[in-house]
C-alpha cells in the first residue's frame, strides 16, 4: 500500500534537494536516481530549464518544482523494490517530460520514495498543472502499479462509489441514475449541439431543470439529478466534449458483407414467439457466415488448419514484435529529448565560458558564474554517460527525434492493423469450430423455385 502527498516547492529548491539526497538517509546515496538531471547539479538545471520556459512565455505561476512523496507500510517492501517502484511511477506520471530527483528513505521503520520534479517541462517548456484531478490521477498511476505487484490499493481515485440503496437499485434495474446514463448517452450519440441534446432528452420524457448545475427528472420521478453526480464522464464540460466529437465525425459506410462475423449458435438463443421462424433466419445467416469465412480462408491461402494455425502465430508474434518495437522507440526517444536537452544547455553554459576570455576580470567573472562552470562540467558527464562524444547540432537531434516520432506514429498503426486482423481470426476461428459442430443445414431453407406459368390467350 503506498500513500501519496504532493506540495509545491516556491521558495527554493536546493534545500529540498539536498535534504532528500542526504547519505544519512538514502543509505550513502546508493538509493538516488534521476532522470534528465544529476543529483548533484539538479537545481541549477531545473532553473536553466526555467528560463528556458520564461524566453518561451509559457512561465506561469510561481513553482518552482514539485515534492512528491510516496509511503509504504512498515515491512511491505524492501529498499530496492520501494526505489524500483518510485522510479516507474515517477516514470509514468511525468511521461520523460520533467527532470526529476528520486531516493529512496530508509532512516524510518517505513520505507518511503521522495520525488523532486521541475515545475517546468524541457520538453515543451509547459508548467505541470498540480489540482485534484491531476493528484487523483497521480493516485490511480500509483494504486495501478501496487496492484501489478502485489501490494494493497487504497488511494482516493476521484471516482464517486455507489451507495448501498443506489447499488441494489442498479442490479434490479430500478435505479433513475443507471436509466439516465442509459438516456443521456443516447442523446449525445444522434446530436451534434447542445441544444439538439436537451430537446431529444424532453423528447425521451424527461424534464430538464436549467440551474447552477444542469439537472433531469423521469416521469413518476419525485426529484431532480444532476447530471454531475452520474459520473466525471457525465459531467456538462464533457457531455459538451462529446457533442462536439459528434460534429467531427466523418461517417463513412461499412461494407459488411466483406466483414466476418460470429456464426449463431441457435441453441443458445432463448426466443419466443416465432421459434420457427428464428431457426430458419438463424441458419441462413449462418450459411452466409459459412460463406464468408470460407471466402476468407481462400483468399488469404488458408485452406490448410496447420497453414492457418501458423498464420494465428505469426500475426501474435508480429503484434508483440510491434509492441516490443514502439517500447524501444519510446525508450528512444526520451533519451534523444534528454540529449537534446543537455546540448542546448551545455552551449549556453559553454559561451559563458568563452566569453570569460575577453573579460577585464577573469577571476571576479568566474567567480560570478561558478554555477554555469559547475554546471557545464556536470552536463559534459551526463553526456559522456549518454554516449556522446562530441556535441550534435541541433538540427541534427530534432531530424533524429521527428523521424522516431514518426517511425513511432507508422508502428502504432500497423499494430493496429495486425489487431485488427487478430480480432477477424479469432472470429473465422470460432465460426470454424462452429461450423463443424453445427447441424447439416437442409436443403428445405433455401427458397423454392417457382414453377413457370403457362399464359394462354382466351379465344
Amino acid at each position: 500500500m503506498a500513500y501519496i502527498k504532493i506540495f509545491p516547492i516556491k521558495v527554493t529548491d536546493k534545500k529540498a534537494l539536498d535534504y532528500i539526497t542526504n547519505p544519512d538517509k538514502t543509505d550513502e546515496k546508493l538509493l538516488v536516481s534521476s532522470f534528465g538531471c544529476s543529483p548533484e547539479t539538479a537545481d541549477l538545471e531545473f532553473a536553466m530549464t526555467r528560463e528556458q520556459t520564461k524566453k518561451n512565455g509559457m512561465d506561469k505561476g510561481d513553482n518552482l518544482a514539485f515534492h512528491l512523496i510516496q509511503s509504504f507500510k512498515p515491512g511491505e517492501v524492501d529498499a530496492e523494490t520501494a526505489h524500483r517502484l518510485g522510479q516507474q511511477f515517477a516514470d509514468e506520471v511525468l511521461k520523460g517530460k520533467y527532470e526529476y530527483v528520486i531516493s529512496t528513505h530508509v532512516d524510518k521503520n517505513h520505507i518511503h520514495n521522495h520525488i523532486i520534479f521541475n515545475a517546468a517541462s524541457f520538453v515543451d517548456h509547459h508548467k505541470y498543472v498540480s489540482n485534484k484531478r491531476s493528484y487523483h490521477k497521480i493516485c490511480r498511476i500509483s494504486n495501478h502499479i501496487c496492484h501489478e505487484n502485489g501490494l494493497a490499493t487504497s488511494m482516493p481515485t476521484g471516482e464517486k462509489g455507489k451507495s448501498y440503496k443506489e447499488n441494489m437499485e442498479y442490479h434490479r434495474g430500478t435505479s433513475w441514475k443507471a436509466k439516465l446514463r442509459v438516456a443521456v448517452d443516447k442523446a449525445i450519440w444522434t446530436s451534434i449541439n447542445y441544444e439538439e441534446f436537451l430537446q431529444k432528452m424532453q423528447l425521451a420524457g424527461y424534464e430538464v431543470r436549467h440551474g447552477k448545475h444542469l439537472s433531469f427528472r423521469a416521469p413518476e420521478q419525485k426529484n431532480f439529478t444532476y447530471i454531475k453526480s452520474l459520473g466525471n464522464y457525465y459531467s456538462e464540460e464533457n457531455v459538451r466534449i462529446r457533442l462536439a466529437k459528434n460534429r467531427n465525425k466523418v461517417k463513412t459506410p461499412r461494407h459488411l458483407s466483406r466483414e466476418a462475423r460470429l456464426y449463431i449458435n441457435i441453441s443458445t438463443y432463448v426466443t419466443t414467439g416465432n421459434r420457427e421462424g428464428f431457426e430458419r433466419w438463424a441458419k441462413l445467416n449462418n450459411l452466409k457466415e459459412a460463406a464468408r469465412t470460407f471466402n476468407y480462408l481462400s483468399e488469404n491461402n488458408l485452406l490448410n488448419y496447420e497453414d492457418f494455425q501458423q498464420h494465428v502465430s505469426d500475426i501474435e508474434a508480429s503484434v508483440k514484435a510491434a509492441d516490443q518495437r514502439i517500447a524501444q522507440i519510446n525508450s528512444e526517444l526520451s533519451t534523444q529529448k534528454v540529449i537534446q536537452k543537455h546540448c542546448d544547455s551545455y552551449r549556453l553554459c559553454r559561451k559563458v565560458i568563452e566569453d570569460c576570455k575577453s573579460d577585464k576580470n577573469p577571476k571576479a567573472y568566474r567567480t560570478k558564474h561558478q554555477a554555469e562552470y559547475q554546471l557545464h562540467d556536470s552536463l559534459k558527464k551526463e553526456l559522456l554517460d549518454l554516449g556522446v562524444t562530441k556535441i550534435p547540432s541541433s538540427n541534427k537531434v530534432q531530424k533524429l527525434i521527428e523521424n522516431l516520432e514518426s517511425e513511432q506514429a507508422t508502428t502504432v498503426r500497423e499494430k493496429q492493423e495486425l489487431q485488427k486482423k487478430q480480432k477477424t481470426l479469432d472470429i473465422i476461428q470460432q465460426n470454424f469450430t462452429a461450423l463443424l459442430d453445427a447441424p447439416e443445414i437442409n436443403s428445405d431453407l433455401l427458397p423454392a423455385k417457382r414453377k413457370p406459368v403457362s399464359v394462354t390467350r382466351d379465344k
